[in-house]
């Protein structure tokens, strides 16, 4: 469908989660209006005198917007501009049918729409455009949720490309919440709840259903008939306070008279104006008209907020930290400091930061991230403290909703939504719509499991209690991992959905490729100081990931409790994980499947075995072809025509949006699997640099030798003892040192006391290929004096026996059919793949020693030697050069 393009004379335009008009902040503070009687032209507005009258009683009482149901003649947009009045206008068509049955039916309704949308979208008090309103639940059952959601897609793009400077929603209301509509600027919704604690949660919910779009309640109010006008009035200013308090654009409440028509027919049973019939001011108009006079917060509200502290870290960050600090500056916040640490810049950061008043700078080596923000934490005066980059613009009023959270609860920590600014570079805008941004992830509507670092605030003694940042992260996971340690300590973190900041994305791919692959790097350390977090590599999460992109919609879906028959006023929406083929494409193991099915065959072609070489490259061209094709659906699913054109040809720019979008898809689990690989060869190693602060758990440290490395590829007992010249209780030993294995060390699961297994104690994963097993004696000797002896060993798995029987049966495969070149590729594969899996358990059995001797250290217990002992039994005997335990004592006295 073809339209002719109209010009707008709107100013009005999405501002984070909330709204601009000529240049400022517009919060709707608006009331409905009809639909009323036809007259003899089927107009359905009072005449122009009613109207106008009407007009400027709403001015006085301080409401700027009027909503209505039909399409207003353009005299009536002339009498709200000149009152100072902006309209959202809606525009009515067959909706409570079954529209899409008839496709005639559904063409001329599109047409229809643009129709009316051309004739009020050059108008300047035209604020929003409603392209429906409340479409049944039946109606919705009836197509299915996926063909109204179609339909009204193509409504948007039709109307968008008539007047796409007109800010355009759908009015929903609870019983058809769960279609999916995230393309409308604004998110609309009709809610009628009478109970604060109800509309509370209920306007959480519906910010987290708006993501980073403004959200806006175009009905509420309540009916005067049923809870009498002070009843009436009560509801109305609680329902207004709390939708602005709770972070919404703006309200309507419905509505301005009682005279109302509907359905052919005045509407007598119900009286939710403000106003009589007659207009006179019910006290539901004093209460709402006193709440639109001090929208949000009262003085006396925040007279009692708390002061906070923004800290900002940076890092040769010149040509961002500038707009940064303007923007906090500028904060609707009354009491705050603003603290930058200048990390070792060697470009101009620290300059540009003294040129702004009332900013604190401190200039320091680099040091890192985590122990920068530390170093920010100490030079705090505030009780909360809020984290934010050099890369981020902050809304003005930021903090006044990152700090509603600790006043309403008792959550030490907060953080809010990032989104990227529409001045970022093209491919600014490609990263942020590819997996690997930083996002918030929700266990409900206000808990928090993880906030962004780039978007977070604490109470200060909160985070001091668990020793502030660990410094073992250096440019990223410490978010992830002081999120944790706050939730392991007893502590909610909560997300505020108002607190927006603009984050700048990475705007190269070679930026984004590093970034990646430091995010790869702190995993592999999450795993080492949070294994309890992570099964098989993977990190487990019990919320989940909010992200409006095509591949996290792939990886999960939402069920529907919508009731008997689907007459459920408020259904439940629940949110599942889809089955994990669906990713399994863009995991590694497949993609390294794919490569050695890849380097096989061409090992084959090379030994002119064609028939062999031709199965293994076809094996492999499918793996990657799915990967690819993957990659290539969720680029070209993803919603980029709003987006800044590229050069002047539309459809090339958005074909290189999506190729690129496609392309990120692609290198993004590749990059984290190679920044996991450096994090397993290369672990952080920090200095404490604080003072007053309990250091976090850290990981044991521990060193690699052969002589710990080889007991492990031989299956031999590797036993370490220890002496003590008192009695120690054996158990108290295996439950410290079980603790510490699985929170501060970097094994994997850990199986404690299993009353089952006789030959060992505690066993500790080393991935889904083996095992690392401890048992202990606890040898009693004279003068209660002991010998505490501990003896570890590697256990295959069943799949780990199958890994190598499987590369021992393909070698034997090829040495028969004498394929050399094959075999040789072979061996490569099968060595790489058996380093990798002994890799691991060397880690951890390393790591296993060090906690031992650490907690033998504590428990006053001295080492004698190390032995290896050959065969399953424990109960060998001991070698002619173990220490006795009287030479042990003799030793100890020297």
């Amino acid at each position: 469908m073809s339209f002719t393009h109209v010009e707008s004379g709107l100013s009005a335009r999405v501002d984070g989660k909330f709204l601009k008009n000529e240049g400022r902040r517009f919060r709707i503070k608006g009331v409905s209006y009809g639909t009323f009687a036809p007259d003899s032209n089927g107009c359905q507005f009072p005449i122009l005198a009613r109207v106008r009258e009407d007009f400027q009683a709403m001015t006085r009482v301080g409401i700027n917007t009027v909503r209505t149901y039909t399409v207003p003649r353009l005299d009536f947009l002339d009498e709200a501009a000149t009152a100072g009045l902006s309209v959202i206008v809606g525009i009515p068509w067959m909706q409570h049918v079954a529209f899409l049955d008839d496709r005639a039916r559904t063409q001329s309704i599109r047409h229809e729409i643009v129709n009316d949308v051309s004739t009020i979208a050059e108008h300047p008090a035209t604020l929003l455009v409603a392209l429906g309103n409340e479409i049944p639940p039946g109606v919705v059952r009836w197509h299915g949720a996926s063909r109204i959601e179609t339909f009204l897609r193509n409504v948007y793009d039709d109307t968008k490309a008539v007047a796409p400077d007109v800010l355009l929603t759908y009015v929903n209301y609870p019983p058809t919440e769960y279609l999916d509509l995230p393309f409308f600027d604004v998110c609309a919704f009709n809610v009628y709840l009478h109970r604060e604690s109800d509309l509370r949660a209920y306007v959480a919910h519906l910010q987290v259903v708006a993501g980073n779009r403004p959200l806006l309640l175009t009905e509420i109010g309540a009916d005067s008939l049923s809870e009498g006008e002070s009843g009436q009035a009560d509801l109305a200013v609680m329902q207004v306070k709390t939708v602005f308090e709770e972070g919404a654009c703006g309200v309507v409440v419905f509505s301005w008279t009682d005279d109302w028509w509907r359905g052919g027919q005045p509407v007598n049973d119900w009286r939710f104006g403000l106003t009589t019939v007659d207009r006179q001011p019910k006290p539901a108009l004093l209460g709402v008209s006193r709440e639109y006079d001090d929208v949000g917060f009262s003085q006396q509200d925040q007279a009692a907020w708390p002061r906070v502290s923004v800290l900002v870290c940076a890092h040769n960050a010149a040509d961002t930290v500038g707009e940064c600090l303007e923007s906090l500056l500028s904060l609707d916040y009354p009491n705050y400091e603003i603290i930058v640490i200048n990390d070792g810049s060697s470009d101009a950061t620290g300059s540009v930061a003294r040129q702004h008043r009332d900013v604190l700078v401190i200039d320091t080596d680099h040091i890192g991230l985590s122990a920068a923000r530390n170093l920010a934490l100490t030079h705090a005066t505030g009780t909360i403290v809020a984290y934010t980059d050099a890369d981020v613009r902050v809304d003005p009023e930021w903090l006044v909703y990152l700090i509603q959270p600790f006043l309403r609860s008792d959550a030490v920590g907060s953080g809010g939504p990032n989104v990227v600014p529409r001045d970022d570079p093209w491919v600014a805008q490609c990263v942020a719509r590819a997996p690997g941004s930083p996002t918030h992830i929700l266990i409900d509507d206000r808990l928090a499991e993880h906030v962004p670092g780039c978007n977070m605030a604490f109470r200060r003694d909160a985070l001091v209690a668990i020793g502030g940042f660990n410094e073992s992260f250096h440019a990223a996971g410490d978010d992830v991992d002081v999120c944790w340690r706050l939730q392991a300590n007893g502590g909610r973190i909560e997300f505020a959905s108002s607190a927006l900041v603009w984050h700048r994305h990475r705007s190269t791919v070679k930026a984004f490729w590093r970034q990646q692959v430091g995010y790869g790097q702190a995993e592999t350390w999450l795993m080492d100081v949070h294994p309890e977090r992570f099964l098989d590599g993977q990190a487990l999460w019990k919320g989940r990931i909010y992200s409006p992109l095509p591949f996290m919609h792939a990886i999960s879906r939402i069920q529907v409790n919508a009731g008997a028959w689907g007459t459920a006023a408020f259904p439940t929406v629940y949110s599942a994980q889809v089955p994990s083929l669906t990713s399994l494409p863009h995991l590694m193991p497949w993609q390294m499947v794919s490569a050695a099915l890849a380097v096989v065959g061409v090992g084959c072609l090379v030994a002119g075995q064609i028939h062999v070489a031709g199965l293994m490259l076809c094996a492999a061209g499918i793996g990657f072809a799915v990967t690819v094709s993957r990659c290539l659906v969720y680029g070209w699913r993803t919603d980029v025509h709003l987006l800044p054109k590229i050069g002047e040809a539309e459809r090339l720019s958005v074909f290189r949006y999506r190729l690129m979008i496609s392309w990120l898809h692609l290198a993004q689990p590749i990059a984290r699997a190679w920044g996991r690989f450096l994090g397993h060869l290369w672990s952080p190693v920090t200095a404490d640099r604080r003072e007053g602060f309990a250091a976090p758990a850290r990981k044991a440290t521990y060193s690699l030798s052969w002589p710990t490395i080889l007991p492990l590829l031989t299956r031999r007992l590797t036993v370490e003892d220890f002496w003590s010249e008192r009695w120690i209780d054996r158990v108290m030993l295996l439950n410290e040192m079980s603790q510490r294995l699985q929170f501060h060390s970097v094994t994997g699961s850990v199986h404690a006391h299993d009353p089952w297994q006789l030959d060992r104690d505690v066993s500790v994963s080393t991935g889904i290929f083996g095992w690392v097993d401890l048992r202990t004696l606890l040898e009693e000797h004279d003068g209660g004096r002991c010998l505490f002896r501990v003896a570890t060993r590697h256990r295959l798995t069943p799949w780990g026996v199958l890994a190598l029987t499987g590369c021992g049966i393909g070698g034997i495969v090829l040495v028969a059919m004498g394929q050399a070149a094959g075999l040789l590729t072979w061996c490569g594969v099968s060595t790489l793949v058996i380093a990798s899996v002994w890799q691991r358990a060397v880690r951890v059995h390393a790591g296993i020693r060090a906690v031992v001797a650490q907690v033998a250290t504590e428990y006053g217990l001295l080492p004698i030697n190390s032995r290896k002992i050959s065969g399953s039994s424990a109960d060998a005997e001991p070698s002619s050069e173990a220490v006795r335990p009287s030479d042990a004592t003799t030793t100890t006295e020297k």
